[in-house]
């Protein structure tokens, strides 16, 4: 029975792990941070800033990630009117795929446009000065990008499964 399983390669795994991660140091720096405050009267200076960009990190990765498992934003309303056709149903989540690509890559250009221009600016966060600003945009350049690959990926694995059938 184990042998049927396929194993999952740790590439199509990378979101996965780094959202639980960043999602556990991310909770322990926000309880710290309660802790301090509400029984030693003090705050991280570091702790709410850093559980920020952890935040922006995870949101990203998790879009990254929805991209693969077919779960990015689409709208849904029209194909589910023609659900019962088959072809027309198919024919509008592969349109709704490559409006999700075409808007990732152009977004994830955008986000590393502002990116470039706050790392030429040489800003850093306030509270973090040893790390820099454009840190935070590099999020979204990846998960944008990240996003659109995994949809060509999910649709490429669909199409060579349907052709090995």
């Amino acid at each position: 029975m184990e042998e049927n399983r396929k194993k999952v390669p740790f590439y199509n795994q990378i979101e996965k792990y780094m959202i639980v991660s960043m999602f556990l140091v991310m909770t322990v720096i926000i309880a710290l941070n309660v802790v301090t405050r509400f029984v030693f009267n003090f705050t991280l200076s570091w702790g709410e800033q850093l559980a920020r960009l952890l935040l922006v990190w995870t949101s990203f990765a998790g879009i990254s990630w929805a991209g693969m498992i077919n779960a990015h934003m689409r709208v849904t309303a029209l194909s589910l009117m023609f659900k019962k056709n088959p072809k027309i149903f198919e024919t509008i989540y592969f349109l709704g795929d490559i409006v999700a690509v075409i808007y990732g890559f152009y977004l994830s250009w955008q986000i590393f446009g502002v990116m470039m221009l706050v790392k030429n600016q040489g800003q850093v966060l306030s509270a973090l000065p040893l790390v820099p600003k454009w840190i935070m945009y590099l999020a979204g350049v990846l998960g944008m990008a990240g996003m659109s690959i995994r949809i060509i990926q999910r649709r490429v694995g669909e199409f060579c499964s349907t052709e090995q059938e």
